[in-house]
């Protein structure tokens, strides 16, 4: 038996393709959420998810700004800009898919217990990183009782346990913040978990990022967004992100 585990793919179709090439077929697979923005392989990473066919699917916060625009209307102009040009370019029926995706709770695969979550909290209750304390991490499933609690968002791969119960983040497929240049992901084979990562080549994402016509007018963007991508620091070569990279998270 083996299940995939994914999430954060954000439009990165090159990272994606590089894990079902090494993985599949696989029995089952499990998506955590954030698909498609701010990523300018929209549409190719919804064909890739469509092949996957995962067994369950949950909402990121990213996928409920693609059917609720006005979440991201106060950003930046520049990141408008470009969530706006991703949206108008999406096929037609990718809304009415993403609005499929499922939200938080307890799940049942192959008899086995399961709470998913794509890890946002409210801002006040922190995120779920490696040096978030025990509080935060109950929060994400508010004492669901399963011995395992997958959950993505913060995009470091890692796991903690507390009590009987082990909190999951297989790291983040198309983003990476920790200064390595791969896609990350979880896969439980006969019920055991293993935390892997994948390289692959950026060459067609660079492309497709310098098709989105909107970056012209931001250069600087532009030039920071590949920055970020080819350098593994998807947001920013900054704290904590440089701080899980010297610790040697993934």
């Amino acid at each position: 038996m083996k299940i995939l585990i994914i999430s954060d793919i954000h439009g990165n179709a090159e990272a994606l393709k590089a894990i079902i090439s090494k993985e599949t077929p696989v029995d089952h697979s499990i998506f955590l959420g954030d698909a498609l923005l701010s990523g300018p392989q929209a549409n190719e990473t919804m064909d890739l998810i469509d092949e996957l066919n995962p067994t369950i699917s949950i909402m990121g916060n990213h996928d409920e700004e693609v059917l609720h625009p006005e979440h991201f209307a106060h950003w930046p102009e520049e990141w408008v800009a470009l969530n706006e040009w991703i949206i108008e370019h999406l096929d037609r029926d990718t809304p009415e898919k993403l609005a499929q995706f499922k939200r938080p709770g307890k799940y049942d695969v192959e008899g086995q217990s399961i709470f998913l979550h794509h890890g946002d909290l409210d801002k006040k209750e922190g995120n779920a990183l490696p040096n978030a304390t025990e509080e935060t991490f109950l929060k994400l499933d508010r004492s669901s009782g399963c011995p395992l609690v997958f959950f993505g968002h913060t995009h470091v791969q890692f796991s903690k346990t507390i009590g009987e119960q082990t909190y999951i983040n297989p790291g983040s497929v198309g983003q990476p913040r920790t200064g390595k240049l791969q896609a990350c992901y979880g896969v439980i084979e006969d019920g055991r978990y293993f935390a892997r990562q994948v390289s692959y080549q950026p060459d067609k994402w660079l492309s497709a990022l310098n098709a989105i016509d909107p970056l012209n007018s931001f250069p600087k963007f532009k030039d920071w967004l590949k920055a970020g991508l080819l350098s593994g620091y998807g947001i920013g070569k900054n704290d904590p992100w440089t701080q899980f990279a010297e610790q040697g998270y993934n």
